[in-house]
């Protein structure tokens, strides 16, 4: 074998293991990804029954003032919240419903923008789900 053989092979070899280490890198990046997405998942999931708890409890609130005109606004802002609080509840399950954890139809740059956008839906149905709740305990502990 010639040396201009030699060093063909060898440039071969070098090409294929780069790509093989390449595209490990790509699975394990996306794979990192992944588990991003479901630990923002996993983190805020154990407050969806505290959203129907609290929506519950606003709207008990909100009607248990219905007919005082000095509270209109106060009921506005519970009944209001009550929906913050459904409209988080049904996001984490409509992310939930549409969310693929299995990309073997898809190239290694497809799988990672489609988990960079599946972070974004998540991130925003977390601050949707703690913006709720944050907001629900406020206008409970007023005092009307």
């Amino acid at each position: 074998m010639t040396s201009a053989m030699k060093l063909q092979c060898f440039a071969v070899s070098m090409l294929f293991f780069t790509l093989l280490f390449s595209c490990q890198t790509e699975k394990d990046k996306n794979e990192a990804l992944k588990q991003q997405v479901i630990a923002v998942h996993d983190e805020v999931m154990p407050e969806i029954g505290e959203l129907k708890t609290q929506k519950e409890r606003l709207l008990e609130k909100a009607n248990a003032l219905e007919g005082n005109e000095e509270t209109a606004v106060y009921r506005e802002e519970l009944n209001a919240a009550a929906d913050s609080c459904e409209s988080a509840y049904d996001a984490m399950f409509v992310w939930m419903r549409q969310f693929k954890s299995e990309y073997t139809e898809m190239t290694e740059e497809e799988t990672q923008t489609y988990l960079q956008g599946q972070l974004q839906m998540v991130e925003k149905v977390k601050a949707d789900i703690l913006s709720a709740l944050s907001t629900a305990e406020e206008l409970l502990q007023r005092d009307v």
